[in-house]
């Protein structure tokens, strides 16, 4: 016998305990441009018993006092089914910096991966789900919609049937009004998939990924104009993503942007509005320059690099005439505007290199818009960056002295009280994030890891499948959102679809924001949680986001 309930997208099922189900006649509301979703528990209640199924769904249009209309929608929104798979987390969580709320501690397996389902499952006696998407275009026509799941037995009885109705409202939510970016690591790609860097091979992954990046939220993409000195030790290289084409000829550098011109392209035309140009020196304190190769004598080698000292007057040489060139080339398409530069990351302000490396490169990026990522307020202070992303669990000083435009970020080490992303926490914690940026108002939100699939800092390649912390360096799930897919199509985790429904509820936050103001709808949430919010204090738990969602779709159409 199976066993089925409909459950929450915030659930994590399958950790050892039964799922808590929706309320018997809950349905969902979704704006028109945005996903809803929810999840199908289900369990063989015959104890050491595997029952193989597929799974069939079926959608119907509501059609008034008339009920359904029996026959698949017209036009009809996408329903997506998706298997809900286990991954080894292996290092959950900081052993020295938790707290109270996370799911688990220890090394398990944990529901992340999301795979579409296309063959027969096996129902077994743990608790497993499927990821159900409704996915409503802008020019989806509003109504009430029922969908169904069935579970069918191989001689084509039916063991099962879940629904849920939802309504698709009249409401189209706004693109996000503020810039997202999750660091993109093209070396990732190519990689894993053992294609040239920017063969066509590559490119045409390239694209997949840029696709899913820009549907779930992402609309800024960092660029390697040189390969990036990120998470790399001392001594270490990554993989070539140069996308500037260097020749030096007799101490003459030639630039080309040919490929450059094709990453932007791709860009663009997946949804992209903004590029964040990758760091011209290296992270923590900017001692070297990035790796730089050129085309010298008929082959390529590296001209720069982790022996590169910072202050090193052919390296300032090779970037006078690299930031003008590139700013040009920017500007000349329409981009320049639209694109942000980098000087290190998470720089050291005791760092002599660092204050050279920033005086010897301020003036070429005259008129352009440093960001960086910082957790000191006398980093901005001083001038020394346009917008300071921090973190959150260091953000007070900077919303007690408002920066013009401030923007905030989370990774590792954001452990304590503040909202993240590690699989080993609650889906609450993920997507209470957008209901935060909200109320505090930041400009706009980082995190490093897209696609990193290295261990910590480079040391060696890993497959994402078995290593979802960097073998062992970061809490579990903060490396990456996406899994590297069959035939280049990344698969994409309960993680990055949480974070899609944060930033729709950040979207419909704004748009009710249009028709009310701001100041009622800081009420609306104020009312609705009890309390102020930060990030360090907000309604633990799934209840306050959902309520609260459900109260602004109602507003929305009111």
């Amino acid at each position: 016998m199976i066993k089925t309930m409909v459950v929450s997208s915030l659930e994590k099922v399958g950790l050892g305990k039964e799922p808590v189900p929706f309320k018997e006649g809950t349905s969902l509301t979704v704006c028109r441009g945005e996903t809803a979703s929810f999840q199908i528990a289900f369990i063989d209640g015959n104890a050491g018993e595997n029952t193989g199924i597929s799974v069939k769904k079926v959608l119907y249009e509501k059609n008034g006092a008339a009920g359904d209309t029996g026959i698949p929608a017209p036009e009809a929104p996408q329903v997506r089914v998706r298997q809900v798979l286990p991954v080894m987390c292996r290092y959950s969580c900081n052993p020295e910096s938790f707290d109270e709320d996370y799911l688990f501690y220890d090394a398990r397996m944990a529901p992340d991966l999301l795979r579409d389902v296309e063959e027969r499952i096996s129902v077994t006696g743990e608790w497993q789900s499927l990821w159900v998407d409704f996915c409503c275009g802008e020019k989806q026509k509003p109504g009430l919609y029922r969908i169904e799941i069935h579970f069918i037995l191989e001689g084509g009885e039916s063991a099962a049937v879940c629904s849920m109705e939802i309504s698709v409202l009249e409401q189209v939510l706004p693109p996000l009004p503020i810039l997202h970016t999750e660091w993109f690591h093209c070396d990732g790609i190519a990689d894993y998939y053992g294609v040239d860097v920017f063969s066509e091979e590559f490119w045409r992954i390239f694209r997949n990924f840029v696709r899913v990046y820009a549907r779930r939220g992402g609309n800024m993409i960092y660029t390697p104009v040189m390969t990036p000195a990120l998470d790399t030790e001392v001594g270490l290289e990554r993989t070539t993503v140069q996308l500037v084409r260097v020749e030096l000829d007799n101490g003459e550098y030639r630039l080309d942007f040919s490929d450059l011109g094709r990453f932007l392209d791709i860009c663009l035309e997946e949804g992209i509005t903004h590029f964040e140009i990758c760091h011209l020196f290296t992270q923590w304190g900017a001692a070297a320059a990035p790796k730089v190769e050129a085309w010298t004598g008929g082959e390529r080698r590296r001209i720069f690099g982790w022996d590169t000292p910072s202050d090193d007057p052919e390296y300032l040489r090779f970037l006078g005439e690299l930031i003008p060139a590139l700013k040009e080339y920017l500007y000349g398409r329409g981009l320049l505007e639209h694109t942000y530069f980098h000087i290190s990351d998470e720089p050291n302000l005791d760092s002599v290199q660092y204050q050279v490396a920033q005086k010897a490169v301020r003036h070429l990026l005259d008129g352009c818009t440093l960001i960086e990522a910082v957790s000191d307020y006398a980093y901005y202070a001083k001038g020394l960056v346009n917008i300071p992303v921090c973190a959150t669990n260091h953000i007070e000083p900077f919303l007690e002295n408002r920066p013009p435009v401030l923007w905030s970020y989370y990774c590792c080490a954001q452990t304590v009280e503040v909202p993240n992303r590690f699989i080993s926490m609650p889906s609450w914690r993920n997507r209470i994030y957008g209901i935060l940026l909200y109320w505090l108002k930041i400009d706009g939100f980082l995190h490093w890891g897209f696609n990193f699939y290295n261990g910590i800092l480079s040391r060696k390649r890993i497959n994402p499948y078995e290593s979802v912390d960097a073998d062992g360096g970061f809490p579990a799930g903060d490396p990456f959102m996406v899994y590297p897919g069959k035939d280049g199509v990344p698969e994409e985790s309960i993680r990055l679809m949480v974070q899609d429904e944060a930033i729709s509820d950040y979207r419909a936050l704004y748009a009710l924001e249009s028709r009310i103001g701001r100041d009622k709808v800081l009420k609306l949430i104020r009312e609705e949680a009890g309390m102020e919010l930060s990030f360090r204090q907000y309604p633990k738990g799934e209840g306050f986001i959902l309520r609260l969602r459900e109260k602004v779709n109602r507003l929305l159409v009111s």
